[in-house]
């Protein structure tokens, strides 16, 4: 896709469906740019589409787009995107369960998709509405984990909502599995992105952690490692003791835009917005809790401040259920929630050890291996480890971020016991 390679039938397509544009409006002019190095896509390409409209008052009107599309230029992107059925199953979810899951008068908490093709998306762009994602090298303070959290809170209620008044009308229980079916994308036995992860991290482990030269040590993490990592995809599967809702499970920067204001000459984050359900299944919703919490915020600050972000999503919960009609301790009990939350912290902390390590670098360095199909291919799928060992090495702020996430894993879960 390049400038000026949309047909006609595909502008107006597009015109046709962006809600607040008139009819009878002409397409005068467009073009289609490259999104900034800055929106890079992990799995796909970013465009941008700019629209000069004529309408049947002759004044002028120009609409910006937001286009995500499966790579032109990256063969191995491609082939993963298309092997996990990403666009598809993005598209699906848009097109099916957010248009039923936001019946219910709650704030949006997703960008708004305007048309889809079998490999490409076309959204409102959330940059032209003031939406920007929060400098990736800059962990989440109090104002922006809450603004999160409350996100976080309205999409699970939405999700539980559905469900009651669902089974409300059909007079017996119904859940959104009665009916669709979520595959977990890359996070599975074998999946050969999930096990690079696994393995590399293990690798940096075993040479470079403060555990290297305890031979001890060493032998306990090798022989649970695999154990505790497939445990973590173990307690992503629906559960039969919680209450499963859709689950985002990739809230990880790139994937939480934040909407500033000056109030009161301070520049200040008012409202959040998710992108990108590529990966949405069904799940706990304190798998999301713990995933947002581990992959955005210092591990001493999220510790120190844990059970007050828990209290505080709970509560988003409970109010966006009550307003409508539902009693939050007759689908979530708190206990229940927290008791929750502790065993999903794995899941939380084996995100963020696959996804970190790949997202804690620069701009330049990201354009090179998202653009370069043999080095996407080469650290994704086949040698992760000598990647994160060289940027440790060279870079003291990716050492002091990874090797924590690493450790956390091992004094938590395979010399605890």
């Amino acid at each position: 896709m390049g400038n000026k390679t949309l047909s006609l039938d595909e502008l107006n397509a597009i015109i046709a469906n962006t809600e607040e544009i008139e009819e009878g409006v002409v397409i005068k002019d467009y073009s289609i740019n490259q999104a900034s190095d800055k929106m890079l896509g992990f799995l796909g390409d970013y465009w941008k589409l700019e629209v000069e409209l004529v309408t049947r008052d002759n004044d002028t009107l120009r609409k910006i787009f937001f286009i995500k599309a499966i790579s032109k230029s990256n063969d191995a992107k491609a082939d993963m995107a298309r092997d996990m059925n990403l666009f598809e199953k993005e598209s699906w979810f848009y097109n099916a369960m957010i248009k039923k899951m936001s019946k219910n008068g709650l704030k949006p908490w997703s960008s708004r998709l305007i048309t889809s093709t079998n490999e490409a998306m076309v959204f409102e762009d959330l940059n032209a509405l003031q939406y920007k994602n929060r400098d990736k090298f800059k962990v989440y303070d109090e104002e922006h984990i809450l603004l999160a959290l409350n996100t976080l809170a309205r999409f699970h209620a939405s999700s539980i909502i559905l469900e009651e008044e669902k089974s409300k009308q059909i007079e017996k229980p119904y859940f959104i599995n009665d009916k669709y079916l979520f595959d977990k994308g890359g996070y599975k036995k074998h999946n050969t992105w999930f096990e690079q992860c696994m393995k590399g991290s293990l690798e940096i482990v075993t040479t470079m952690s403060k555990y290297r030269n305890d031979a001890k040590a060493l032998q306990q993490i090798e022989n649970k490692w695999s154990e505790v990592w497939y445990k973590a995809l173990e307690i992503t599967e629906m559960s039969n003791k919680y209450r499963n809702v859709i689950c985002h499970r990739d809230l990880w920067n790139n994937n939480i835009m934040f909407r500033y204001e000056n109030v009161n000459n301070t520049v200040k984050a008012v409202d959040c917005l998710f992108v990108d359900f590529a990966a949405v299944s069904l799940q706990p919703p304190a798998s999301d809790v713990m995933l947002l919490l581990y992959c955005t915020l210092d591990p001493v600050f999220r510790e120190q401040n844990l059970n007050y972000f828990l209290n505080y999503y709970y509560e988003q919960l409970k109010n966006n259920l009550s307003t409508n009609g539902i009693t939050i301790e007759n689908v979530i009990p708190f206990r229940d929630f927290i008791e929750s939350c502790e065993e999903q912290r794995l899941w939380g902390i084996i995100v963020s050890a696959c996804l970190v390590p790949q997202f804690w670098i620069s701009e330049e360095l990201t354009k090179k291996i998202f653009c370069n199909t043999e080095d996407f291919e080469k650290i994704l799928n086949n040698d992760k480890a000598t990647f994160i060992r060289a940027m440790i090495n060279n870079n003291e702020g990716y050492k002091k971020k990874i090797l924590p996430i690493f450790e956390e894993i091992v004094h938590r879960y395979c010399l605890s016991t």
